[in-house]
C-alpha cells in the first residue's frame, strides 16, 4: 500500500468536521502501516506530497460544503396568494422572518377589529330589535284602543215591537260587523302578545350581553359566586326574588357591588372591635399596675378626652392616640 493510497482511505473516511478530516489525514501520515516502512523507496523525490496536499484540499472543500448549517425554511403566511409565496420562498431567512411577523400582526389586528366590528354589530342588532320590538307593543295598544272605539252597536230591542223587520235587518248588519270586530281584535291580541315576546327577548340578550361582559361571569369558577352574591344582598333587602327573572343587568351588578360593600364593612367592624378591645384591656392593665405613678390632672383630662373620642368616632386613630396618651 502507498502513501497516496493511505492519504485517499484516509480522505475517503466519514467525518464530522474539518478538524477532523485533518486529524484523520494527520493520523495517516503520523503512523504509517509497517509494511508500508518496508516497501516504500527512499527516494529525495517528493512528487507525490502535492498530490497528498490536493487530496487533502480537495476533502476540506467538500467537508466545508456539506457541514455547512442550513437555515430552517419559514413557512409562508397562510393569508399570501400562489405568487406571494413563491417570491416569499425566494428571500433570504432575515427577510422572511420580517415579512412573517409583519403578517402575523396585520393579523392579529384585524381579528380585533374584527371582533369589534361583531360585537358593535350585535349591539346594534340588538338596540334595533328592542325598539322594534317597542314600536310594534305601541302600536299594538294604539290598535286596541281603536277597535274599542269601533265596537258595533247592538241595536235597541224595543225596535223589534214596533218594526220588527228594521230590527231583524239590524240585527244581521250588527252580527257580521261583531265577527269582523272580533277578528279585528284578535289579530291586534296576537299582535301585542308578539310584541311583548320579542321585548322579553330582546331584554333577555341584552341582559346576557351585559352580563358576560363582567369579568366575574365571564370566568366559569367565579359566576356562581357572582350570583350567589347579588341573590343574598336581595335577600338581605328584602326584595322579592321572584322579581330578579325580570331584572337588568345593571341591577344584577348593583345587588353583588352591595355584597361586596356588606362583606368589607362587616371585615372592617371586626377590626375594629379587634383594635378596641385591645384598648379595653390595655385600659385594665394600666389600672392594675401597682405603685404606678398616677398622672397629673392635666394628663389626665388628656388621656380621657381622647379615650372619650375614640369610643365616639370608633376610629382606629383615635384608639392609637389614646393609647398614646395613656402611655403605651
Amino acid at each position: 500500500m502507498t502513501a497516496h493510497s493511505d492519504l485517499q482511505e484516509a480522505a475517503d473516511s466519514p467525518v464530522d468536521d474539518m478538524d477532523s478530516a485533518a486529524a484523520a489525514i494527520s493520523r495517516r501520515l503520523e503512523e504509517p502501516d509497517d509494511g508500508d516502512i518496508d516497501e516504500a523507496p527512499q527516494s529525495d523525490d517528493n512528487s507525490e506530497q502535492p498530490e497528498a496536499d490536493d487530496d487533502e484540499l480537495d476533502v476540506t472543500g467538500e467537508d466545508e460544503q456539506d457541514d455547512e448549517p442550513e437555515t430552517p425554511a419559514i413557512d409562508a403566511p397562510a393569508s399570501l396568494t400562489a405568487e406571494e409565496k413563491a417570491a416569499f420562498a425566494a428571500l433570504d431567512p432575515k427577510s422572511q422572518r420580517y415579512v412573517a411577523d409583519l403578517e402575523a400582526r396585520r393579523a392579529t389586528q384585524v381579528q380585533t377589529a374584527t371582533t369589534k366590528a361583531a360585537e358593535a354589530q350585535r349591539n346594534a342588532e340588538a338596540s334595533a330589535a328592542r325598539a322594534d320590538a317597542q314600536a310594534k307593543a305601541v302600536y299594538a295598544q294604539q290598535l286596541k284602543a281603536f277597535a274599542d272605539h269601533l265596537a258595533p252597536q247592538r241595536p235597541d230591542p224595543m225596535l223589534a215591537q214596533t218594526d220588527p223587520a228594521s230590527y231583524i235587518a239590524l240585527q244581521a248588519q250588527y252580527d257580521a260587523a261583531r265577527a269582523q270586530h272580533d277578528e279585528f281584535v284578535q289579530h291586534v291580541s296576537a299582535m301585542e302578545q308578539e310584541a311583548g315576546t320579542a321585548m322579553t327577548e330582546a331584554e333577555t340578550a341584552e341582559r346576557d350581553r351585559f352580563l358576560m361582559s363582567l369579568p366575574e361571569v365571564q370566568n366559569e369558577e367565579t359566576r356562581n359566586a357572582f350570583f350567589e352574591k347579588a341573590i343574598g344582598a336581595a335577600k338581605t333587602l328584602g326584595l322579592d326574588l321572584n322579581g330578579l327573572n325580570a331584572a337588568t343587568g345593571q341591577e344584577w351588578k348593583a345587588l353583588a357591588d352591595v355584597a361586596s360593600w356588606k362583606e368589607k364593612a362587616e371585615k372592617y367592624d371586626a377590626a375594629l372591635s379587634r383594635q378596641m378591645q385591645r384598648v379595653r384591656e390595655g385600659k385594665k392593665a394600666t389600672t392594675a399596675k401597682p405603685n404606678a405613678a398616677q398622672p397629673s390632672s392635666s394628663e389626665g383630662r388628656g388621656v380621657k378626652d381622647a379615650k372619650q373620642r375614640a369610643r365616639q368616632t370608633g376610629s382606629v386613630d383615635d384608639a392609637a392616640r389614646a393609647l398614646r396618651a395613656a402611655g403605651f
